[in-house]
């Protein structure tokens, strides 16, 4: 009779655990959030206009149209953003690491990263262009790419794009985590040519004489699935209410064309930017 009171405890007691175990997990992405009063926001500032750094007084700032994004969904949320900056190609690690709540760093939602983690509605959708010098041969089909050193920012579509779609060699793929070294690199004719958004280029042409946009075009564009907001991955429904709100705030920035406004803003401080 004691062994079985002893076991009716033993099995009441591991029923209580897990009850108060499930409870704890069923929190919700949004109540944890607003329990500690902010939204970590990781980005890698080095995309103007959407994310790059300034200085304000003295101190350095991560600015841009992503981050005007993010605010706004702190607002909504009613907490305030704390900006982790990291290599793009560590953003979705630190997601999953939880060291971030939400990645805002022009992430395209591409049917690999939907396994790894959840996203947004669309909020922005740009086009890819190529770069190149002043004084270099034009482009003229992707037969030509095979013959040159093409420079795209490591983690992104891009690499996977001109591996997968234009087949080229590793020999022929500088893959680098920022852009302006990208830039940089083909002003100082290290690379041949440079694959980017064309709100960047906008600002590179802005900034530097010698380098200009190709008139060739990217076919299969692979930022055509446009840019979304990245979360970790949720169980159950734990983020359904987070993405809700999300949802919300990017529909109303896209009806009033907000994001855009932000955009233009931002390109013309990046091109004044050292």
């Amino acid at each position: 009779m004691m062994k079985k009171l002893l076991l009716f405890i033993t099995a009441l007691m591991t029923i209580i655990t897990l009850t108060a175990c499930s409870k704890n997990n069923s929190k919700t992405k949004v109540t944890e959030i607003k329990e500690k009063g902010k939204i970590v926001l990781g980005v890698s500032p080095d995309y103007p206009p959407y994310e790059f750094l300034t200085t304000e007084n003295g101190q350095k700032k991560v600015i841009g149209a992503d981050i005007y994004l993010a605010q706004e969904v702190a607002k909504k949320l009613g907490v305030e953003v704390e900006i982790q900056e990291m290599a793009f190609d560590s953003l979705i690690a630190a997601l999953n690491a939880n060291k971030v709540d939400m990645v805002i760093s022009g992430v395209n939602p591409t049917d690999e990263r939907k396994k790894a983690v959840d996203f947004s509605d669309i909020y922005y959708t740009s086009k890819r262009i190529f770069v190149v010098n002043k004084d270099s041969e034009e482009i003229k089909s992707s037969d030509d790419l095979k013959n040159k050193k093409v420079g795209v920012q490591k983690g992104s579509t891009y690499e996977t794009y001109v591996k997968e779609q234009l087949k080229l060699d590793d020999k022929n793929i500088q893959a680098l985590t920022d852009v302006p070294s990208l830039l940089q690199d083909l002003k100082n004719k290290k690379i041949d040519v440079v694959l980017i958004p064309d709100d960047v280029a906008k600002i590179a042409m802005n900034k530097y004489s010698d380098i200009k946009i190709s008139t060739f075009a990217a076919e299969n564009d692979p930022e055509a699935t446009g840019m979304a907001i990245a979360f970790k991955k949720g169980n159950d429904n734990s983020n359904k209410e987070l993405l809700e709100q999300v949802n919300a705030v990017i529909k109303e920035i896209q009806a009033k064309k907000l994001f855009e406004q932000e955009l233009d803003k931002y390109a013309k401080i990046a091109a004044k930017s050292e």
